[in-house]
């Protein structure tokens, strides 16, 4: 089973409610929305893929409340940690959790002004990744924006011991997974119909990387 969107939040707690709280969540998700804020439309529909506990997404849906949001995972107690999210902060722009993966190579998601991901591309195979791109060039609008948040390796080397250090855990996992090359996920993305637009430094060496699909 492909576990697209696990591993991100492997140490996640759950409570009561259903709701599942990660560190990793809670420290990134301020940068992130910092981040995003020039990049997104006043209103529209927005993707994110692997929402994981779904503290990600029931900020960014507070955050920008002119957005609907369509959060989606592949993993059951994940989508009910999101939808229980939904429900205890009541937001009325963020739709029910949806299964779905993205790394398959034939998924579909109807056509998002905006995708988000967040943590995911380091984790799943080369293939996956290929697959997950394709799949965002499909979903998008024209004009629309993918926003890719996590850690690279750059003219293939990495930006830290940590983030070497990190790589080869997960490479010892599955040696099919690890970093990808940011030039390799821009070419990648240039093959699939989208240019970036920009390339962010994150904090904790992390990037996020903005691509547009043409405007028609």
């Amino acid at each position: 089973m492909n576990k697209a969107g696990e591993q991100p939040h492997s140490n996640a707690q759950a409570g009561q409610d259903g709701r599942m709280f990660a560190p990793s969540a809670a420290r990134n998700v301020a940068p992130i929305i910092e981040a995003m804020t020039p990049f997104l439309p006043d209103t529209g529909y927005a993707l994110e893929l692997a929402s994981g506990t779904g503290e990600h997404v029931i900020a960014f849906a507070d955050a920008f409340p002119e957005i609907v949001w369509q959060p989606t995972d592949i993993q059951v107690d994940r989508l009910i940690s999101i939808d229980a999210w939904r429900a205890v902060a009541g937001a009325q722009n963020m739709r029910m959790a949806q299964m779905l993966n993205a790394a398959r190579d034939d998924w579909q998601a109807g056509a998002f002004d905006v995708v988000v991901t967040v943590n995911l591309l380091h984790l799943i195979a080369k293939t996956e990744a290929q697959n997950v791109i394709r799949g965002v060039a499909r979903a998008l609008q024209p004009g629309g924006r993918w926003l890719v948040y996590g850690p690279f390796r750059s003219d293939g080397g990495f930006r830290s011991d940590g983030d070497m250090a990190f790589d080869a855990s997960l490479r010892g996992h599955d040696s099919a997974i690890g970093y990808k090359d940011i030039e390799w996920v821009q070419s990648e993305l240039e093959a699939a119909g989208l240019a970036r637009v920009a390339l962010v430094e994150m904090p904790a060496n992390n990037l996020i990387l903005v691509a547009q699909a043409p405007v028609t």
